[in-house]
C-alpha cells in the first residue's frame, strides 16, 4: 500500500511540477532586436494534398508579406487528386516567387509529408526555411517576425499557432487545447529545453537541416516533421531554439468542424508523441505522467460512484489540477495578449480528462487513420 501511495504522489507531483515549470518559463521571454537590413534569404514551404479550396487564401497571404529580403514560396503537391497542381502552376506563372514541386522528387527513403518537404527543400535556395500548412492563415508580418529571431542568432524558431473558435463546442475545446499546448511549448523553450513544435508554424536554418541529415533519422516515423525533428536537432547539434511570441508571427490554424475530424487529427499527432521516448526520454516522461495523472483522476471519479471513501482523493487531485492548469492558462493569456475566457477554460478542463485518456490509448492505432483519402 505504501508503494502504491508513493507512486500516486510521485505521478501527481511530477505532473504539477511540470506545469509550474512551464509557468516560470513564460516569464523569461525576451524580445529580439530588429535589424534594419533583411539580408537573409527565405524559403517558405507548404506541403499540399488536396488543398485546392485553401490555396487562393494562402497565395493572397504570401503576396501581402512585407519582408524586404529575398523570398521564395515553394508549394509541394503531395499526390493530390483535385485541382491543387493546376492552381499552384497557375500561380507560378503569375508570380515568379512561387514555385511548384512534386513530392515524387523527394527522397525514396521518406514517405508522406516528410518526403514532400524534402522534395521542396532540395529545390530551394533560402538561408532560412519556414513552414506552414495550406489550411493556415498568416499575417503580413509573419516572415519578418520569424526572421528577426534568426537575425539574432537563432537556429530553430517555434511559432505560435492558434484556433479561432466559433459557436460550436468542438471549436471552443480545440481553441483552448491548442493554446494550452502552445503555452507549455513556449514555457519549456524559454527554459532552454525545447520539447515541442508544430508544422503549422516553425522554421530553422538550412545549415542545421543539412548538418543533422534532414529527416533521415526519423524516416520510419509516422509524421515527425516538427516535434520529432526538433528533438533530432537538439540531440545531434544543440541548436539555439527560441519560441516566437511576436504577434505578427502568429498563425491561425484550421478549425475542425466535427468531433470526429478533431479526434482523427489528434490521433495522428499522438502517434509521434508515443515514440518520443526514443528521442527525448524526459519529454516522454512528462507526456506519460500527464496521461497517468488524468487516468488517476478519472479512476477516482469512477470509484467514487461505487464507494464514497474515494470522494476525498478525487477532489484533492481535481482541485490541484484545476489550480495549476488555470494558472498556466492565465499566464499564457497574459503573455500572448489574449482574452481570458473562464467558461471556455472550465469546459476544456472537464472534457480534457477523458480526452487525454482516450488519446493515450488511441495513439497505438494512429497508423490506421486515413488522411485526405490516403491511409497513413
Amino acid at each position: 500500500m505504501f508503494v502504491i501511495k508513493l507512486l500516486l504522489w510521485g505521478i501527481t507531483l511530477y505532473y504539477l511540477g511540470t506545469l509550474v515549470w512551464f509557468i516560470k518559463g513564460l516569464k523569461k521571454y525576451k524580445l529580439p532586436q530588429f535589424m534594419l537590413e533583411n539580408n537573409l534569404s527565405v524559403s517558405v514551404f507548404v506541403a499540399v494534398r488536396n488543398g485546392a479550396k485553401s490555396l487562393p487564401k494562402l497565395f493572397s497571404d504570401f503576396e501581402d508579406q512585407n519582408y524586404s529580403g529575398k523570398v521564395e514560396y515553394i508549394f509541394v503537391d503531395d499526390e493530390s487528386d483535385d485541382e491543387t497542381a493546376s492552381l499552384i502552376q497557375n500561380q507560378t506563372e503569375i508570380d515568379n516567387n512561387f514555385l511548384y514541386v512534386s513530392s515524387k522528387d523527394g527522397s525514396e527513403i521518406l514517405s508522406h509529408k516528410k518526403k514532400a518537404l524534402d522534395a521542396g527543400i532540395s529545390k530551394s535556395n533560402g538561408d532560412v526555411l519556414l513552414f506552414t500548412d495550406v489550411d493556415c492563415r498568416v499575417k503580413p508580418g509573419w516572415i519578418s517576425a520569424m526572421v528577426s529571431y534568426f537575425q539574432n542568432g537563432a537556429d530553430y524558431v517555434i511559432g505560435y499557432s492558434e484556433i479561432v473558435s466559433d459557436e460550436s463546442l468542438v471549436s471552443k475545446f480545440q481553441s483552448t487545447d491548442i493554446s494550452m499546448l502552445m503555452y507549455a511549448s513556449a514555457g519549456c523553450t524559454n527554459n532552454k529545453t525545447a520539447w515541442a513544435s508544430t508544422g503549422q508554424n516553425q522554421g530553422f536554418t538550412r545549415e542545421l537541416f543539412d548538418i543533422v541529415g534532414g529527416y533521415s533519422k526519423i524516416k520510419e516515423c509516422l509524421q515527425g516533421d516538427d516535434s520529432l525533428f526538433l528533438q533530432v536537432c537538439r540531440k545531434l547539434q544543440k541548436p539555439k531554439v527560441v519560441f516566437s511570441m511576436l504577434s505578427d508571427s502568429f498563425v491561425i490554424g484550421r478549425t475542425e468542424n466535427t468531433w470526429r475530424s478533431f479526434i482523427s487529427q489528434r490521433v495522428r499527432w499522438s502517434g509521434d508523441a508515443r515514440l518520443m521516448w526514443k528521442f527525448n526520454p524526459v519529454f516522454f516522461l512528462s507526456v506519460f505522467s500527464t496521461f497517468l495523472f488524468n487516468v488517476l483522476v478519472l479512476s477516482f471519479f469512477l470509484l467514487m460512484t461505487i464507494n464514497l471513501c474515494f470522494i476525498y482523493p478525487f477532489w484533492i487531485l481535481l482541485t490541484m489540477k484545476f489550480i495549476a492548469e488555470f494558472l498556466l492558462y492565465k499566464k499564457g493569456q497574459l503573455e500572448f495578449q489574449e482574452k481570458v475566457d473562464n467558461c471556455n477554460f472550465i469546459f476544456w478542463f472537464l472534457l480534457q480528462i477523458p480526452y487525454i485518456v482516450v488519446m493515450g490509448l488511441a495513439s497505438f492505432w494512429s497508423q490506421r487513420i486515413s488522411w485526405k483519402g490516403r491511409r497513413i
